[in-house]
């Protein structure tokens, strides 16, 4: 009878040390996975918008090619992948005016705190993910 009270008590002890040790461990864990998907999420967005910013020199190289060509390819790459508050900026300001064989330069900017699942988790919300491709512009010739 000794035995078993005693291995009752082990038993319980070990239990009860166990759910303490899930207490502390738990809400790390939680918070380094929340961690992790943001910065996947960042990470995302981030290689998103290059492309769009590829695309977009892509169009701007064109000779016929317009600034609102140019923001409009950009917009509809990021939203396939649900970016809508992005900042496109095309350098020059006037594709029409870029002499040919000149540079032009597409940028977008996109804020965090537009594009987080878990707002102020990483304290990040007043940076900006900034994407730039620069392309050199086609002749008419």
């Amino acid at each position: 009878m000794i035995h078993k009270t005693y291995r009752r008590k082990k038993k319980a002890t070990r239990l009860a040390a166990s759910a303490v040790e899930f207490a502390l461990v738990a809400p790390l864990m939680i918070a380094f996975t929340f961690g992790l998907v943001e910065l996947g999420r960042m990470m995302l967005v981030k290689q998103t918008a290059t492309h769009a910013t590829r695309e977009g020199a892509r169009i701007a190289v064109r000779p016929t090619a317009t600034t609102s060509e140019v923001v409009d390819r950009v917009n509809d790459e990021l939203a396939l992948m649900g970016i809508q508050n992005a900042t496109v900026v095309t350098v020059p300001a006037s594709i029409q005016t870029s002499t040919p064989s000149g540079i032009v330069t597409v940028r977008v900017a996109i804020d965090i705190s537009s594009i987080t699942w878990v707002p102020g988790f990483l304290n990040l919300d007043a940076t900006q993910i900034v994407a730039e491709s620069s392309m050199r512009r086609e002749s008419t010739n």
